[in-house]
């Protein structure tokens, strides 16, 4: 089964390869190492302020918390795999990543259900497709995703190279 602190790590080279903290500000507002002031508001200002290693540990309980725990990618059998989803999950959402492995599924010859919710039925069908075929379909959806983004909202296509990179990886 998959481990959280190696999918962390994967993930951490697209959002602060270096471990500075450093705060950016984008489209979800104040965001240090891939947690957004956005989508986690009651963040205390100090997460943002404070000193990196302080942020870094609370980055990795939340990340744990509610983008691994709430995939339940400790059930994905491949880590490469676990790794890919978690990073979708932590940059595009856990809804919308749970959306595209389930279309990845079904582009398989499986009948999931694109609900965005990560259960028994996608756990089993992740884990029954070959992981590399399975990969690359994570990889061509995310880049369709930020491709989408950048076109919908042009003042985001500045982030489009960077994003893509990471749809790559």
């Amino acid at each position: 089964m998959a481990d959280f602190k190696t999918a962390f790590l994967f993930t951490l080279q697209h959002e602060d390869s270096t471990r500075s903290g450093k705060v950016t500000v984008d489209a979800g507002g104040l965001t240090r190492f891939g947690i957004a002031q956005k989508f986690h508001p009651d963040l205390p200002e100090q997460f943002f302020t404070g000193p990196a290693e302080d942020a870094l540990a609370e980055a990795e309980k939340i990340e744990e918390r509610d983008y691994w725990e709430a995939m339940r990618l400790v059930e994905v059998e491949n880590q490469n795999v676990a790794n890919k989803l978690f990073d979708m999950g932590v940059n595009m959402g856990v809804r919308q990543a749970a959306v595209y492995a389930q279309r990845a599924v079904n582009s398989q010859g499986q009948q999931l259900t694109e609900d965005g919710v990560i259960g028994s039925k996608t756990l089993a069908a992740i884990n029954a497709i070959k992981s590399q075929i399975f990969y690359g379909l994570l990889c061509q959806f995310s880049a369709a995703h930020y491709r989408h983004v950048a076109a919908v909202n042009p003042a985001q296509a500045v982030n489009l190279a960077g994003w893509l990179k990471r749809a790559e990886a």
